[in-house]
């Protein structure tokens, strides 16, 4: 049953438009309003789903009520159709600018009774049910967008500590969800760590991340080094997708025993090796193919020594690159450059000196980001 409000100030015209549209427009109920007051005040009252609304009334007059229509957040999706005397084109032009969806002119003709009035008053009444259907969608959607996220960031640890090491991780998403990925898992005699940048963002980039985490932590328990691992992980994605819908990705994998730590990598931006020793710093550069291009890439590992109190410093791309601008995106060069000029917090204070990173980069603002960001800081104990 839709509600339809009558604002208008003579009950002879209030009555005629209730004739008008009750003889045409099925399961309608009326409500009246003789002045711009009265109107509000049933609006904040009730669920009406479409004013008819007269322009000149006294106290307060249609083109206030629109106004005021508007500027009320509950209020401002119902449709207005104007039914007025005043027929100069300036007045017709302010009402459509106020937000009134239509406008139709006194005295009513029997045209106008017969098909322009109700046909509005029926397209008006569609349009509002569909906006409104719309908004429950999105509701719900948004509803079910911030579980996902409060899901998806339960997964990933702000900080840990290990028996060897120390862990710091920080996570940026430009949406509710997104497609950047890091893990950390310490064994009895091996660590492993993993780092991922999903192409895109939102559910379908959080899906694969999430997929991402189990097949790495499955491969982590069959194969002895991470250039296999990145082989697996590279089958099982490339096999996942139809020739309709292609998925690459970059991941970096290293693997930590005693003091080496052996690393592959596809595609993915260098970590750095942060040694007590300014001068023995280090980007971990090896190339591969990102996941996802060919069935049956092959990756390879090259290895580095690091001692108690040293740090491996790993990121993606948004953390450098400008996707709004690409003129002012950097690459990781500059991050290895920036990072020496942080060279004494480095070791010393973790989160500061990923923070101090953020800044430089101008990524501090998670509202202002237009990509997502993930930092993983891993310290060997003394």
């Amino acid at each position: 049953m839709y509600k339809i409000l009558i604002v208008d100030d003579m009950l002879v015209n209030r009555k005629l438009m209730k004739k008008v549209l009750a003889d045409i427009v099925s399961g309608v109920q009326f409500v009246d309003a003789e002045d711009g007051f009265q109107a509000l005040e049933i609006l904040r009252k009730k669920e009406i789903d479409l004013v008819i609304l007269d322009l000149m009334m006294p106290g307060k007059d249609g083109y206030e009520v629109l106004k005021d229509m508007k500027a009320d957040h509950y209020l401002a999706d119902i449709p207005v159709i104007v039914n007025s005397a005043i027929t100069d084109m300036e007045s017709i032009k302010k009402t459509l600018e106020l937000g009134a969806m239509d406008y139709f002119t006194k005295p009513i003709t029997p045209e106008q009774m017969k098909v322009i009035i109700p046909l509005k008053a029926t397209n008006a009444l569609k349009f509002y049910e569909q906006r409104k259907a719309l908004k429950q969608m999105n509701n719900r959607m948004k509803n079910e967008l911030k579980i996902a996220s409060v899901l998806q960031h339960s997964l990933i640890r702000s900080q840990g500590e290990y028996q060897r090491f120390k862990v710091y991780q920080k996570y940026m998403a430009c949406e509710e969800l997104g497609g950047d990925l890091f893990d950390f898992v310490e064994t009895e005699s091996t660590s492993w760590f993993m780092i991922a940048d999903i192409t895109g963002h939102g559910v379908a980039a959080a899906l694969v991340a999430s997929m991402l985490k189990v097949v790495f932590n499955n491969a982590i328990r069959t194969h002895k080094e991470p250039a296999s691992i990145l082989k697996d992980i590279n089958h099982t994605f490339y096999r996942l997708m139809s020739d309709s819908a292609s998925l690459c990705f970059s991941v970096f994998v290293g693997m930590i025993e005693d003091n080496t730590i052996t690393y592959s990598n596809a595609g993915h931006p260098y970590p750095i090796l942060l040694k007590k020793n300014f001068d023995e710093w280090q980007m971990l550069e090896i190339n591969g193919y990102l996941i996802g291009l060919f069935d049956d890439a092959e990756y390879d590992n090259k290895t580095a020594e690091w001692s108690g109190g040293e740090a491996i410093f790993t990121y993606t791309d948004g953390l450098f690159e400008n996707p709004g601008n690409p003129e002012q995106s950097k690459n990781f060069d500059d991050v290895m450059q920036q990072a020496g000029l942080l060279e004494k917090r480095a070791l010393a204070d973790p989160e500061s000196f990923m923070e101090q990173l953020l800044a430089f980069f101008g990524k501090a603002d998670e509202n202002q980001i237009d990509d997502d960001i993930a930092l993983m800081y891993i310290m060997r104990k003394e």
